[in-house]
C-alpha cells in the first residue's frame, strides 16, 4: 500500500477558493457525493474480480480493423489505460535496444543525469537514434491517429486535428530491480493545485455543480480552453496530451510490468476532486461505518486543506487521503508488455509503481495532437532538437545536454525512420494542404504552417 504524502500547508484563501468552486451548487454537489461512494463501492468490487483483465488491448494489426478498434476504444475510454500489442517488431526493435544501451554507455560517460520516478530510472536523454526514429515511426503514427479518436466533443469540432499526430520528445525509461516500490505513493501527472483554480472553463465544471456523470474525461474542447499556470512545476507538460504512451523496448525476462493504475477514470477523478470539500464525522478508518456516506459531511469552508496537492508538486493519492478509492483493491498491474508494446494512459489517469521493480527499458512516446498551442512548442523543440539541447520542457534538469554527444540523432534519421510524416510530426516539413479532411482542419494545418515555416506560409500568399 502507498504511504500517505507529507502534510501540505495552505494558506487560508484556499478555503475561499473551494467555496467559490461550489457556490450556488452545494446541495447538489452533496447528492452527487452520495452517487459517487455508491458508484466506487460498485467499481471496486468488479476491480477486485476482474484484475488487470479489466484492462483492454488490441493487436497492432487489428487496429486497421474498424470492429474491433471501436470495442477496444469503449473500454478503453472506461477505464482510461489500454495496452497495443506489436507496434513495432523484428529487426528494428532489436536496433534500437542495441543503439539504446550503447547511447546509456555514452550518457554515463557524460553525466546527462537521471532521476528516479515512480520506481523508476529516468535517463535524461531525448535525442538518441532510438527515441528519435520510435517517435517518428510509421507503426507508432498510425496507432496514436487511431487512440487520439477517442477524444470527441459533443461542440462544435474544437480547433485541432488528430489526423496529424506531433512528437512530444521526453526521457528514457530504465527500471531498476533495486528500487523499493511499495511504499512510493500513487499520483496523477501534471501540476495538482491548479485543477481547482479553474471554474466555468474547467474541464472539471460538471462535477463542481454537482454532476459529476456528465464529466467527460475525453472532451478535448474544455482541455483547450482551460488555462494552467504551471506554479514551478520543472517538467510540466506544456503540450496537450492526449494520452501518455510507452514503448517497450526491452526486457530481462519475456514481459514486464511498468506501472498500476486505478482504472477508474471518470469516477476516481471526480473523487479526488470533490475530497477536500467532504470530511468524516468519525476520522477512525478502523470504524465499521468510516466509508459510509452518511459518515462524510460537506464542510469546504472548514479549512484549506487539498488532500495530496501541493506547490509545484503532482498530484499524488493515498489510502490515507482518499480512501474510498481502496487503491489496495483497486491499484491494478496493466497487462505485462513484451517488447514492441505500446502501454496507453489519459493524463489523469492514477499511476502508482508496480509491486515488483523489473530491469526493463522503455521509451516514453505520448500522443499528441495538431493544435496552437502544440504548434508554438514544437517550434521551440525543434530548435533543440537541432542544437542538441533538452526539450523546452526539461531544460532545468540536472546533468548536461547532448550537444556534443555521439551518435545524437539528426534530421536525416527522423527522414529514413519517418518519411515526410515523420518530419511533419517533428516540425521539419509543412504539412500538405491537400491532405486535410475538413474546414477546421485546413484552418488548423495552415495555422500550424504558419507558426513553423512563416517565410514559406509568406510565399504561398504572394503567390
Amino acid at each position: 500500500m502507498s504511504q500517505a504524502p507529507r502534510p501540505q500547508k495552505y494558506p487560508p484563501y484556499f478555503a475561499e477558493i473551494k467555496q467559490r468552486l461550489v457556490e450556488g451548487h452545494q446541495d447538489a454537489v452533496c447528492k452527487s457525493w452520495h452517487r459517487l461512494l455508491c458508484r466506487l463501492r460498485t467499481e471496486v468490487d468488479l476491480l477486485a474480480r476482474e484484475g488487470s483483465n479489466s484492462i483492454p488491448t488490441i493487436s497492432f494489426n487489428d487496429i486497421a480493423n474498424e470492429s474491433t478498434t471501436r470495442q477496444f476504444v469503449a473500454v478503453l475510454k472506461q477505464r482510461g489505460v489500454g495496452v497495443v500489442r506489436n507496434v513495432v517488431a523484428g529487426e528494428a526493435l532489436s536496433t534500437w535496444m542495441r543503439e539504446t544501451e550503447q547511447y546509456f554507455v555514452h550518457s554515463m560517460n557524460e553525466a546527462i543525469g537521471a532521476s528516479t520516478v515512480c520506481g523508476s530510472q529516468l535517463q535524461n536523454v531525448f535525442w538518441s537514434p532510438a527515441q528519435t526514429r520510435a517517435r517518428v515511426s510509421p507503426g507508432v503514427l498510425v496507432v496514436q491517429q487511431a487512440i487520439m479518436r477517442a477524444w470527441t466533443s459533443p461542440k462544435p469540432q474544437p480547433p485541432l486535428t488528430t489526423n496529424f499526430p506531433v512528437v512530444y520528445a521526453d526521457r528514457l525509461h530504465r527500471g531498476d530491480a533495486t528500487t523499493a516500490t511499495l511504499h512510493q505513493t500513487a499520483h496523477i501527472d501534471g501540476p495538482s493545485l491548479e485543477r481547482w483554480g479553474q471554474h466555468s472553463d474547467s474541464p472539471y465544471a460538471h462535477i463542481w455543480r454537482g454532476d459529476w456523470e456528465r464529466y467527460d474525461p475525453w472532451d478535448p474542447q474544455s482541455r483547450l480552453a482551460a488555462t494552467t499556470e504551471l506554479r514551478g512545476y520543472d517538467t510540466a507538460c506544456s503540450m496537450f496530451r492526449m494520452f501518455q504512451g510507452l514503448l517497450c523496448l526491452g526486457t530481462p525476462s519475456s514481459e514486464a510490468v511498468f506501472f498500476r493504475f486505478c482504472p477508474l477514470l471518470q469516477a476516481a477523478t471526480a473523487y479526488v476532486l470533490l475530497r477536500p470539500f467532504f470530511s468524516p464525522v468519525v476520522a477512525t478508518p478502523s470504524s465499521p461505518d468510516f466509508l459510509f456516506a452518511e459518515n462524510w459531511i460537506f464542510a469546504p469552508a472548514a479549512c484549506p486543506e487539498l488532500p495530496g496537492a501541493g506547490q509545484a508538486a503532482r498530484q499524488e493519492v493515498a489510502h490515507a487521503l482518499h480512501p474510498h478509492l481502496q487503491l489496495s483493491q483497486t491499484l491494478i498491474q496493466h497487462p505485462p508488455l513484451r517488447p514492441g508494446d505500446y502501454l496507453i494512459w489519459h493524463p489523469d489517469a492514477i499511476i502508482a509503481p508496480p509491486e515488483v521493480a523489473s530491469n526493463a527499458t522503455a521509451m516514453f512516446l505520448p500522443a499528441c495532437p495538431l493544435t496552437h498551442s502544440n504548434a508554438l512548442y514544437l517550434a521551440r523543440q525543434r530548435k533543440t532538437f537541432l542544437l542538441g539541447h533538452r526539450g523546452p520542457d526539461f531544460a532545468k534538469l540536472n546533468g548536461r545536454d547532448e550537444r556534443a554527444h555521439m551518435g545524437r540523432a539528426g534530421v536525416q534519421d527522423v527522414c529514413d525512420a519517418g518519411g515526410e510524416a515523420g518530419l511533419r510530426a517533428m516540425g521539419l516539413m509543412p504539412w500538405d494542404e491537400d491532405d486535410v479532411e475538413s474546414a477546421i482542419e485546413a484552418e488548423v494545418v495552415d495555422m500550424a504552417n504558419n507558426v513553423l515555416f512563416p517565410d514559406r506560409h509568406d510565399f504561398d500568399m504572394m503567390n
